[in-house]
């Protein structure tokens, strides 16, 4: 079983972090209640109801130690505990079947092997089998709403979310809105038909995100310690924000070593190496070629990279050795960039500091191929517009010789990509022009030139993220 889950939360994309299985005392309200009517069958089994429900005492015993938010609410007023109308006891038994940990037979409850088996396992395993299984089910079979599956969906992203946004209380109605920002692709992904059958007063998204505030965050986080929750005076609604479990459960879906982004540091090591190997490389040629080649899914194999490259460089011997490793260091840092500045809005780092390092990696970029002569720099862009169209003609099918190049440029894309791509176009015109006379200042032509690298990055950002 524990095998199993965590082979499954694997192929998932969920990498359970190690040290979650030395956390003490795992507090976990769903957990409790599977434990509690596990421990409440003994051999002779544990009598349903007439109409096949648990016992009143055990439904009782569940929801005064395991009680969800849906039963906390009405908990001091509760005088009869039928399973039925306790949500606590309710979902501890539909997991558990789920789980196949007990099965029914002439009106009892018996445990299953799985079942004795389960309750062997350490607090630990036994959560990672139940996360597991909670993030299978329809979870909309409790709360009324079978029908958002777009809700249910949207389960992992929103959790990864909650885990590497800033540790701060939200509202649901704020994730959503953080979730769709981040995610836009979502939004026309939402089908509508599903929700708008609740949707009377409201929008669609709306009703997307009040389904998720139960769903998600009251149904399937809470019940599993997922989250905290600050509960709020009507009419504001109740806050969240991300557990220690949740911190210690899963790691940052993108942890960016940002030691390893392009930056003026990077590339003042990268030219040390360089001049200290004496190795042949036009660093600002090959960087550009690099962020073209990792344009397009499924990513290019990093040795055949290296591969084509060493093509330039007929040596053996330690040297070649030298240039490989030069070349793997180079790419490991191009693709840190490329997660940096295209999955750092899902791991919650601000806007600013995006911008700063954005900016700091076109600064780095500037100093690789400035020159004293403005026309030798004009002329180390030339090649650069060549590798985008290179992989449009390659892997897009765009045949970048056409007259209609940047009319197919929009069909296949947008149009505000195809305006970009003649924009780099025009841009390097414009450069050239003004390295054979230099009518600007010095200032407003290497202003011009980063526009010119900003432009290129947009243009492989846009392709890198389709």
């Amino acid at each position: 079983m524990l095998q199993n889950s965590l082979e499954n939360l694997q192929k998932l994309g969920i990498n359970i972090n190690k040290e979650f299985f030395s956390i003490e005392n795992l507090d976990v309200t769903l957990l409790k209640g599977v434990n509690l009517l596990l421990m409440s069958i003994n051999k002779e089994g544990l009598k349903l109801t007439a109409k096949g429900f648990l016992p009143t005492i055990v439904v009782k015993n569940i929801v005064e130690v395991a009680a969800t938010l849906a039963d906390q609410r009405f908990l001091h007023l509760q005088k009869r505990f039928y399973e039925e109308e306790h949500l606590s006891a309710n979902m501890s038994r539909v997991v558990c079947e789920a789980l196949k940990l007990i099965k029914v037979q002439k009106g009892k409850l018996f445990l299953t092997k799985k079942g004795n088996e389960f309750l062997t396992l350490s607090p630990q395993q036994q959560y990672i089998i139940l996360f597991n299984i909670m993030l299978g089910l329809n979870i909309g079979y409790f709360d009324g709403h079978q029908e958002a599956m777009c809700v249910n969906n949207s389960s992992l992203i929103m959790l990864q979310l909650l885990r590497d946004k800033d540790k701060d209380f939200r509202t649901a109605e704020v994730y959503t809105a953080i979730l769709l920002e981040s995610y836009p692709l979502l939004e026309s992904e939402i089908d509508k038909l599903e929700i708008s059958v609740y949707a009377i007063d409201e929008s669609e998204l709306n009703v997307f995100a009040s389904i998720a505030k139960t769903r998600l965050f009251e149904r399937l986080y809470l019940p599993l310690g997922l989250v905290n929750m600050n509960v709020a005076k009507y009419p504001q609604g109740n806050q969240f924000k991300r557990s220690e479990l949740l911190e210690s459960l899963l790691g940052e879906k993108y942890a960016i070593k940002k030691e390893l982004v392009l930056s003026k540091k990077i590339i003042r090591s990268l030219q040390n190496e360089i001049k200290e190997n004496k190795l042949d490389i036009n660093l600002f040629e090959i960087t550009m070629f690099l962020f073209a080649q990792y344009t397009h899914y499924p990513l290019p194999h990093k040795q055949i990279v290296i591969d084509t490259l060493m093509q330039k460089h007929l040596i053996v011997g330690a040297l070649r050795t030298k240039y490989e490793n030069f070349y793997e260091r180079l790419i490991t840092s191009i693709l840190t960039t490329y997660d940096e500045f295209t999955q750092l809005d899902t791991i919650g780092a601000s806007k600013d500091t995006l911008i700063d390092e954005y900016m700091n990696m076109i600064d780095a970029l500037y100093t690789l191929v400035a020159t004293p002569k403005p026309f030798l720099t004009a002329k180390s862009l030339q090649i650069v517009p060549a590798f985008i169209l290179d992989i449009l003609k390659l892997h897009h099918n765009l045949d970048t010789f056409a007259q209609d190049f940047i009319l197919e440029c929009s069909e296949k894309f947008n149009e505000e990509f195809a305006i970009t791509i003649a924009q780099l176009m025009i841009q390097l015109e414009k450069i050239e022009k003004d390295a054979k006379k230099l009518h600007k200042s010095k200032f407003k032509f290497e202003q011009n030139i980063k526009e010119f690298l900003q432009t290129y990055m947009m243009i492989v950002l846009e392709l890198r993220s389709q």
